[in-house]
């Protein structure tokens, strides 16, 4: 097994988010300890407001989520920052946006920017503990030359966009398309909705993966960030609410949970599952203005109230000793193992 000492690294300091604090905690105590390195699928939702999941509004049909949530722990103070980009720079290092540069509001798409590169990304640790590492999904982290991109910070494969939004369909954004594997430029199927895009994508990693070797997949979810675009089968389960925003808004967020469910099922038919261990978080708050509900908490994506940075977050699966709970934040550093 290789220790961290082999690796001539040092446990970054950890000054971001609690979700990824307890993955950095988790990588390398079992790795410290000689213990089986656990499989990790680490997954953002985008703009995912505070009463759009299941467990906090019965009225969400989120039942993927949810199971992962009552099975794990519920982490009901974990905190992220008021906006993208910031957010997913602190997931991937453990650094605070402020000490980067990247306190201002988002990584912009002719910005000449990217999440710094003299700070190492938690796939690059990673990769020296013996992962296999895949990003699906939204990147947003800069891409203004290829040094700033997925493959070359630490990912084995790239499948996603680079920006910070586009079309559910035609992949569009800014007047271009911006679709990618690896480094290649593609454009998948117009007619798809990129959520069955990303989980056709989901199985094929999994599928193919050496099951003996540890495996990191982050996926970061283009859903539920506008522009707000569901297949009708997903709008019509929310047929008793009037407002059409609203409700093709939480038609996204029941496509984007039976994406958990397609990750989780095709970890379950690899022999995985049981090895897994699963981070669940938003980036930021929802956006009201794009029919997402912070509810009760007051504010939105963008302000530093709880309403932006408040996150819906989990934790579950391998690693855990106690699960089936709610986490407050209470003495957070000496009981982290126990997470």
């Amino acid at each position: 097994m290789t220790s961290t000492t082999d690796m001539d690294v040092s446990p970054p300091s950890i000054q971001g988010a609690l979700t990824m604090y307890i993955l950095y905690t988790l990588a390398f105590v079992v790795t410290i300890t000689d213990a089986k390195q656990p499989h990790i699928v680490f997954m953002v939702a985008d703009d995912y407001g505070w009463n759009d999941v299941g467990f906090h509004n019965p009225d969400m049909i989120t039942p993927n989520i949810d199971k992962l949530a009552y099975e794990g722990v519920i982490l009901n103070q974990s905190y992220v920052q008021p906006v993208c980009s910031p957010s997913r720079h602190a997931f991937m290092t453990g650094i605070y946006p402020f000490k980067s540069g990247l306190q201002h509001l988002v990584i912009k798409a002719k910005q000449a920017s990217c999440s710094p590169l003299g700070t190492p990304f938690l796939s690059e640790y990673l990769k020296k503990l013996g992962y296999a590492t895949h990003i699906i999904g939204k990147w947003h982290l800069g891409y203004c030359k290829w040094e700033c991109t997925p493959t070359f910070r630490g990912f084995d494969t790239f499948y996603g966009f680079y920006n910070g939004r586009e079309d559910y369909y035609n992949r569009s954004v800014f007047g271009g398309n911006d679709f990618r594997n690896g480094e290649e430029a593609i454009l998948p199927d117009r007619t798809t909705y990129s959520t069955y895009i990303y989980a056709d994508r989901d199985k094929q990693v999994i599928s193919q993966h050496d099951k003996d070797k540890p495996f990191f997949l982050y996926f970061p979810f283009q859903s539920p960030h506008e522009p707000i675009e569901v297949p009708t089968k997903y709008e019509n389960m929310y047929s008793n609410i009037k407002h059409e925003g609203r409700r093709k808004y939480s038609g996204m967020v029941t496509a984007m949970d039976d994406m958990v469910g397609t990750v989780t099922a095709a970890l379950k038919e690899k022999g995985m599952y049981n090895d897994t261990l699963f981070v669940f978080t938003a980036d930021n708050g929802g956006a009201h203005i794009f029919h997402a509900s912070n509810y009760p908490l007051r504010g939105a994506k963008v302000t530093i109230y709880e309403g932006g940075t408040r996150a819906v977050a989990l934790i579950a699966g391998a690693g855990l000793e106690k699960t089936g709970y709610t986490y407050n934040g209470e003495d957070f550093f000496n009981n982290r193992v126990q997470l």
